[in-house]
């Protein structure tokens, strides 16, 4: 017998590319579903991208984890609760797209997030079993690169012969000592993808077929409307709370370049090296992310597209 599996991840509150892979596949004839984590953050859609998998947990066969995004979300909830102290987010930014998107989630959305696993083994009678997880089997925040020697190792570890992954944006595959490795890409917010929601359909045969049990991932980048989801940056008040990390978004969408982590870094450097002191994420003064963005050639989407 031969099945089909969808597999999305990263979507980041972007439901129009959410809608847009889950309807390509369901045309497709997908009913069967891997949801690989980071729901939320980033974009604007976050009930509807949330409302989006509890209908699609109804219609069909899913299975979800959790995303680092999903992590800190919960992370926040602990602080709000007082069973952290863990700093409380800031409409800056920093932090002000986190909080942007904490304060659209509602309780449960949160209780759903804490009942996900960070990596779980998917398993079908007569197919290959997956291990599947956002970062790596034991941690959400990995990077497992395409040929990356951590990759490598996680599949030498593993039980399994199969490992797929989100969280590097990047997407593809590879072979190593027989094991093989797939990388969904971002549905969301795709590196070197402008425009196109990245995902992938497993196609399976089970051990009655000929070539034997196995999986062979299709990589899909289909074309979505970008321009809605970043007109509504500004409509909806999300380029307002998040600044220059959301600048660096609307670059991200329309350019496939993402220059995320070396903005935050090169901003606390720029702050640590003026000041003289020590700065704790996410109190990073704007003039400073300013001039980070400038030495690092981001576009000032603040006030607008250019």
């Amino acid at each position: 017998m031969r099945k089909d599996v969808g597999v999305i991840a990263d979507i980041h509150s972007n439901f129009t590319a959410f809608k847009t892979a889950v309807e390509y596949m369901e045309k497709r004839g997908i009913k069967e579903f891997l949801l690989l984590g980071d729901y939320v953050s980033d974009t604007t859609d976050t009930k509807e991208t949330m409302q989006y998998i509890y209908d699609l947990m109804e219609r069909y066969e899913v299975k979800a984890l959790r995303g680092n995004r999903e992590e800190y979300i919960l992370g926040q909830r602990r602080v709000i609760r007082g069973e952290s102290d863990a700093p409380r987010w800031l409409y800056n930014s920093a932090s002000g797209n986190l909080r942007y998107t904490y304060e659209l989630l509602s309780e449960k959305d949160l209780d759903f997030f804490e009942s996900l696993p960070i990596s779980f083994k998917y398993e079908s009678e007569g197919y290959p079993s997956i291990t599947c997880c956002h970062g790596s089997p034991e941690n959400d925040r990995e990077l497992m690169q395409i040929g990356g020697e951590n990759t490598k190792e996680w599949l030498r570890k593993i039980d399994t012969d199969y490992l797929i992954a989100g969280h590097t944006h990047y997407q593809g595959g590879f072979e190593y000592e027989g094991k093989h490795y797939f990388n969904t890409g971002s549905t969301g917010i795709a590196i070197d993808a402008p425009g196109l929601a990245q995902c992938l359909i497993l196609h399976g045969t089970d051990d009655s077929e000929p070539e034997g049990a196995s999986w062979e991932a299709e990589f899909l980048n289909l074309p979505y409307d970008v321009d809605y989801v970043v007109d509504a940056l500004y409509e909806k008040g999300l380029m307002e709370k998040g600044q220059w990390f959301i600048s660096n978004n609307v670059f991200t969408l329309t350019t496939g370049n993402d220059l995320t982590p070396e903005l935050i870094n090169k901003a606390m450097e720029l702050q640590e090296e003026t000041t003289g002191e020590s700065v704790k994420w996410p109190y990073i003064e704007e003039e400073y992310f300013t001039e980070a963005a400038k030495l690092l050639g981001i576009p000032d989407y603040r006030n607008g597209r250019l």
